[in-house]
């Protein structure tokens, strides 16, 4: 033990005698640290926590109905873009973190020192429940915790007005569709219209099959043109017949005294008569518009047109008298009605055989122009079908557009909740100003311990002969004693006097600092 501890003895008074350069190098270390402590500034943490939930009651009730947005993916978007540059603008602004005419070259510097110390964290037992973390460290109190209050009033007011803002975009897109396709609905209905009006006996593609009708049509032809045939032949036969009869009879043979004075209806009289009485017929079964009826009325105009021009020539010459009186053989007289119905007969098949000739004209026709039709009428409405089609989808998207916003309306309170408002720490973060004043009183006098203990190894000074001779390793041949005189006593309690003041003063100078700095004395 005594081998351990003579070293440090003989060292003791060694350094002793170097004290002056130990109280100088720490002194001269406590000024710099103070320097450096002075300078230093405490660093100060304020935080906010918010929880965002992200499920609701409303979504299995509206599933189908309303757009359902991803509330955690846009909460996620909007932590990431939280530091965005008008937001951190809005950040400084608020605080006044800049002199009114700073430059933009400082803004922008500012702006990268708030990005590296505003920290954003996310955290959550689930994907739909998260909690977010804002957090920030300045070296103003104030400024930290106003920083941090305004992060999360941006974080909190745009999540909950996203929502409502996208819906409402969403929505006046949606009616500006809707209004534009409106328009454009309408344009296709007015050209359907136009088309319809400018064809109006077009029907819709496969309603009537014109093939069909033109069969028909050629079938009513062939029966027409073999029944006009038929009575072609029927009146040439009776012509025939008419002409070989006499057309009158002998006085004699004529019943009754006077009968050869009794006037007696003519040819056209009587073919008239039988128009006429067709004529009767069929306007009790048809219409004025019906083919037979026509035929049967120009006929008869024909005739009448006939008797007329007869009785005028007549009346011009008077008759001349005849032994025989005009047409009084019953017989002839019976052929001239056959004939005349006969002829009416042949004119109403002509008439007819003209009309269905002219409606299978008329089917052949719009045959002929039916493929460019169809292809037109097909393009309009396939034009107006795809147009109604999106119309209607877009007005019920746009329902689903209203009921989002109202959903968005009703739960806008509902999405966030504050955990722990913004809030600053109650001290400063590590290492505060107090420790470092202490760190710099400890290091100056473990400073001005190691330079006497490194003067004393590298400059050594022996007291004793034993000490010189055990440090040189030579013999001693012998020592002079020194006797302190009262004079060299005085200066020497004068010296430790100096060097417990100079130790001292240092010691209370830190101490005192540090205890202003944790009572917040001096800031």
């Amino acid at each position: 033990m005594n081998d351990l501890l003579t070293p440090l003895l003989n060292l003791l008074p060694a350094m002793w005698n170097k004290r002056w350069w130990g109280l100088a190098v720490a002194w001269a270390v406590a000024l710099l640290g103070a320097i450096g402590v002075a300078a230093y500034k405490d660093r100060y943490e304020a935080s906010a926590t918010v929880y965002v939930d992200t499920q609701s009651t409303l979504r299995p009730l509206l599933q189908g109905l309303a757009v359902q947005p991803n509330v955690g993916d846009q909460v996620t978007m909007l932590a990431r873009t939280l530091l965005s540059r008008a937001n951190l603008d809005a950040v400084i602004d608020d605080n006044h973190m800049l002199a009114p005419g700073a430059s933009q070259q400082e803004r922008a510097l500012l702006r990268q020192e708030l990005v590296k110390t505003i920290k954003l964290k996310i955290s959550g037992g689930s994907p739909s429940n998260n909690i977010y973390e804002v957090s920030y460290i300045g070296h103003d109190p104030a400024r930290t915790l106003g920083v941090v209050r305004i992060l999360m009033s941006l974080f909190v007011k745009h999540g909950l007005s996203g929502n409502e803002q996208d819906s409402r975009q969403a929505l006046q897109f949606i009616d500006s569709q809707i209004a534009l396709y409106d328009g454009k609905l309408q344009e296709a209905e007015g050209r359907l219209r136009e088309f319809r009006s400018g064809h109006p006996g077009y029907s819709v593609p496969g309603a009537n099959n014109l093939t069909a009708q033109e069969g028909q049509l050629q079938d009513q032809v062939i029966t027409l043109q073999g029944q006009l045939a038929a009575a072609t032949s029927s009146r040439d036969a009776m012509r025939a017949q008419l002409a070989g009869v006499r057309p009158t009879l002998s006085p004699d043979l004529l019943p009754g005294t006077l009968a050869g004075q009794l006037a007696q209806p003519s040819a056209i009289d009587q073919r008239i008569t039988v128009l006429r009485n067709r004529l009767s017929d069929l306007l009790q079964r048809y219409t004025d518009a019906y083919p037979d009826v026509i035929a049967t009325r120009q006929s008869l105009a024909r005739l009448e047109a006939e008797r007329a021009r007869e009785q005028r020539k007549a009346a011009a010459s008077p008759a001349a008298s005849h032994d025989y009186s005009d047409a009084t053989n019953p017989v002839y007289q019976q052929l001239q009605v056959s004939l005349a119905q006969a002829n009416a007969n042949v004119a109403s098949l002509q008439t007819q055989l003209a009309d269905v000739r002219s409606r299978l004209q008329h089917l052949e026709q719009r045959q002929r122009q039916m493929p460019g039709l169809d292809e037109r009428y097909v393009q309009l409405t396939r034009n107006l079908g795809v147009l109604n089609d999106t119309y209607q989808k877009l007005m019920q998207r746009r329902e689903a557009a209203m009921l989002s916003l109202n959903q968005d309306n009703s739960r806008r309170n509902d999405y966030f909740h504050v955990v722990d408002p913004p809030r600053l720490a109650p001290s400063a973060l590590f290492p505060h100003r107090t420790m470092l004043i202490a760190a710099v009183l400890l290091l100056a006098i473990a400073a001005g311990i190691l330079t006497t203990y490194a003067h004393v190894v590298f400059l050594p000074t022996y007291h004793t002969a034993r000490q010189l001779r055990e440090g040189s390793d030579r013999p001693v041949l012998g020592s002079v004693s020194l006797v302190p005189t009262s004079g060299s006593m005085v200066h020497e309690q004068r010296e430790f006097r100096l060097f417990v003041a100079g130790s001292g003063v240092l010691v209370l100078v830190f101490a005192g600092w540090t205890l202003a700095s944790m009572l917040h004395l001096i800031h």
